[in-house]
């Protein structure tokens, strides 16, 4: 594997600015902050309501439909953020005492955003506003219709937009505040909440679910709101979230989030054909402990079989696939559409290349797209106009087009791709870095995600108390001090190759443990070179 050394030579400088440690410093000096960026992230703000002319109209429109007894139809998405959005307005529409509906489309049959047959549905069944959440931007067939059925219109939302929308109200983070700009659907849905004062406990962790499930950029208003979500899911104060992580380690962190709660979310929506998603939304709005318990074994259940079939049809690509291509274009009509994403993502991990899987049927193919590099899919694809349905963000897009135009497409991609140098990104620090309030330091300013991401270490030995083997010469430890270790689970060379040897340079990730009820540290390591 080829690693990149992260410019971080401006640490000292933001360890002179901040008063912070080494290892803080040159972590943060990574991610390559804006001034205000970094501001941001050594003095975290108290957020009090955001105030904006969308939250106060939505306002406006909710009052008059109290008062005038006008129904509320809320359509979702089928993804995380989605279920948590549309949760988070029902909560808030229960609350005021406005009727409505909601409704979480079928994948398959329905495709993503608002749809004519829907909109016409919800007025026949006497609905007077219909409000998107997490989807909406690109849906102007359907917000037409609406406008000629005399249906006030809100959308909310966070994708791109292309083209404005044609509605009454548009709430959207890019119309917002610099700290309000990174918000998911269901960040936007909490912001409508909260100015309407009604963001109780659960909505707050919903927020954070959603926040973290859809990879937006730790920043701003976005720390605050995932740290307030944490807080609520660590207290126990919304058993919803306890409830479906019964195996969840407390204390929860995001990342327990991120691969415990979000897949298991996701899943109802990914397996269409399993389950129906707007069951999950009933799930999070019950109060009632054996409802919540029957529903969330149907949920756990069906993460398991997720886990089979991914594993099952990523292993039929990679031996289908030539993964010899700069990047990789498979279609397979026999791969599950709620699953291409998940694979997608996988070979992106496993390859190091961006990736899109298709498959479909009747002519029509539906694809999943994911990039972690430079490359901004939605520009690459910006000037190719033959598809059915288009949306997503820089580093993941969904798309439909016909079965006929695959070739022109797959050539349209590579004309204008340019290979990247495939390297691994990683921060260069010393092991003497690692002193135990250098290391509480660092956790101190938890949670990491995308944008503040905890990096992959390059960590150059410069102490050391004992060098070891754990019962197998390929099983390594170097106690660096008291509370920080580095180890080495399945070494090729063994114990060996490295004693005596103080020239030595590792890569690997961070953890922060408990051992004997003391918290520890542990960088695993991935690979060993000798300097």
């Amino acid at each position: 594997m080829e690693y990149r050394v992260l410019n971080t030579e401006g640490y000292r400088e933001i360890m002179a600015e901040y008063h912070t440690g080494s290892l803080m410093a040159k972590v943060v000096s990574s991610f390559n902050y804006s001034p205000e960026e970094l501001a941001s992230f050594f003095h975290e703000k108290e957020y009090g309501v955001y105030r904006h002319e969308s939250l106060e109209a939505i306002r406006q429109i909710f009052m008059d439909a109290r008062e005038n007894n006008r129904k509320i139809f809320i359509y979702g998405d089928y993804d995380c953020d989605g279920i948590c959005a549309t949760t988070i307005m029902v909560k808030v529409l229960n609350e005021l005492g406005i009727e409505n509906g909601y409704y979480i489309p079928d994948r398959a049959r329905e495709n993503y955003g608002l749809n004519c047959e829907r909109v016409q549905q919800a007025y026949d069944r006497g609905y007077q506003i219909v409000m998107t959440v997490d989807n909406g931007v690109s849906a102007h067939e359907a917000l037409e219709l609406a406008g000629s059925l005399n249906m006030t219109r809100i959308v909310t939302d966070h994708h791109i937009i292309t083209r404005t929308p044609d509605c009454e109200v548009l709430c959207h983070p890019s119309l917002f505040d610099e700290d309000y700009r990174y918000l998911c659907g269901a960040g936007v849905a909490y912001l409508i909440a909260d100015y309407l004062g009604v963001a109780d406990e659960g909505i707050k962790a919903l927020a954070m679910l959603a926040t973290i499930s859809d990879v937006m950029e730790l920043k701003f208003f976005n720390v605050w709101l995932v740290k307030q979500g944490l807080q609520v899911v660590n207290d126990h104060k919304y058993p919803n979230i306890d409830i479906l992580g019964a195996d969840m380690k407390f204390p929860v962190t995001e990342r327990e989030i991120s691969f415990n709660i979000a897949p298991k979310v996701n899943t109802t929506g990914r397996l269409f054909d399993m389950c129906n998603a707007n069951n999950t939304v009933r799930y999070f709005l019950s109060n009632d402990i054996n409802e919540m318990r029957v529903l969330a074994r149907q949920i756990n259940r069906l993460n398991e079989k997720r886990k089979e079939l991914v594993n099952e049809q990523y292993q039929m690509i990679v031996n289908d696939c030539d993964m010899s291509q700069p990047f990789i274009i498979y279609c397979n009509e026999a791969l599950h559409e709620g699953l291409i994403g998940l694979i997608a993502n996988k070979l992106l991990y496993e390859t190091n290349k961006p990736t899109i899987i298709l498959t479909g049927s009747n002519g029509l193919l539906k694809g999943s797209g994911r990039s972690k590099s430079a490359l901004n899919l939605m520009e690459l694809l910006s000037g190719y106009n033959y598809y059915e349905t288009f949306g997503g963000h820089a580093k993941a897009f969904g798309i439909s087009l016909k079965k006929e135009n695959l070739e022109e497409f797959r050539s349209y991609i590579l004309e204008r791709y340019e290979p990247e140098p495939s390297e691994t990104e990683c921060v260069e620090v010393l092991s003497s870095d690692f002193s135990r309030a250098n290391l509480e330091e660092l956790f101190s300013h938890a949670p990491f995600g995308q944008g503040r991401r905890m990096p992959l270490f390059k960590v150059i030995l410069d102490d050391l108390i004992d060098y070891r083997s754990l019962g197998s010469p390929y099983k390594l430890k170097w106690q660096i001090n008291n509370i920080f270790s580095i180890m080495r689970l399945n070494d090729v060379y063994g114990y060996s190759c490295y004693y005596g040897k103080e020239n030595l340079a590792f890569y690997g990730n961070l953890s922060q443990g408990t051992f004997n009820r003391r918290i520890t540290y542990t960088l695993w390591c991935d690979n060993i070179e000798i300097i």
